[in-house]
């Protein structure tokens, strides 16, 4: 499943994309791969690759995830974010308390989750929505939420 909402631009003919490991993490200098050719099939894609030229070929990228260049991404929209940029990020209240840093993004249905660890190794799943986060500044390293009531005390 794509993890992007520019499938177009990502998945273009002659795009080159990096290879990963299941968690994302770019692999090797020169484990890339340029798309040849892709097609929607079931709620997914079907992509091929020109070095990919069959299913054995195929079978060894199972499990690998494709990465995009930053410098080849779309210019992100305001209130727009790369998930990966999040964690490391401090979380704070609108009132100033701080709550802790993410440390992981979860993917939970029509939302996101920000995994917020505190002081103490607790984690808060805060769902990252504009009705609960209202800023996000990435220069500053920080988030200010409005957590909903009882969100930080399960």
């Amino acid at each position: 499943m794509p993890a992007t909402d520019d499938v177009a631009g990502i998945y273009a003919k002659g795009c080159e994309l990096r290879l990963g490991d299941p968690q994302g993490r770019p692999l090797g200098e020169g484990t890339s791969l340029t798309v040849r050719e892709v097609r929607r099939f079931k709620g997914g894609l079907i992509v091929s690759f020109d070095a990919v030229d069959d299913r054995n070929a195929a079978e060894v990228l199972r499990g690998l995830t494709l990465l995009a260049r930053r410098a080849d991404t779309r210019p992100l929209e305001e209130g727009e974010y790369f998930l990966h940029d999040l964690p490391g990020l401090d979380v704070y209240t609108v009132q100033g308390a701080r709550v802790g840093r993410v440390a992981e993004v979860y993917e939970g249905g029509p939302s996101h989750y920000l995994g917020v660890v505190d002081d103490g190794e607790r984690e808060h799943l805060v769902p990252f929505i504009a009705g609960v986060v209202r800023e996000v500044d990435l220069r500053a390293g920080r988030i200010v939420i409005e957590p909903i009531p009882g969100l930080l005390d399960l």
